[in-house]
């Protein structure tokens, strides 16, 4: 009997490597673009002070941050992403919720189409049409 290798669905992969440094991406925003505390910064992302300052050292959700800003679109949808999260943390209720799900997703997709098109090891992605990573 083979058995066959599991292969993760790309969501369990998005949850342990993408959305970290999606976060990192938002606080860096929220911290060098928008000047807020690190304290205003982890009540909005619904962390730490002590978490933002791993995030913006890069020693949390570094994987994928740079590639995050360094994308002029997926860098929008960033700024996008923070600015309805800061509208959802003055508020009560779930408004913007689904926006920010919407956001969220958009970023990881746009990142699994980098990872397809230029092959990416860390997702085991063949590079298609001889692109280079």
């Amino acid at each position: 009997m083979v058995i066959s290798p599991r292969y993760e669905l790309p969501c369990e992969y998005a949850a342990r490597n993408i959305f970290p440094s999606i976060r990192a991406a938002v606080a860096r925003v929220l911290v060098e673009e928008r000047r807020m505390s690190k304290y205003a910064a982890a009540k909005v992302l619904g962390t730490t002070p002590a978490a933002i300052s791993y995030y913006l050292g890069g020693k949390r959700g570094d994987k994928f941050v740079d590639v995050i800003l360094s994308d002029a679109s997926m860098k929008r949808v960033v700024r996008k992403l923070a600015d309805v999260l800061v509208r959802v943390s003055e508020s009560s209720g779930e408004e913007g919720y689904i926006e920010m799900q919407r956001l969220v997703c958009d970023i990881c997709n746009r990142l699994n189409v980098l990872a397809i098109k230029y092959g990416c090891p860390a997702t085991g992605f063949k590079p298609v049409n001889g692109a280079k990573h």
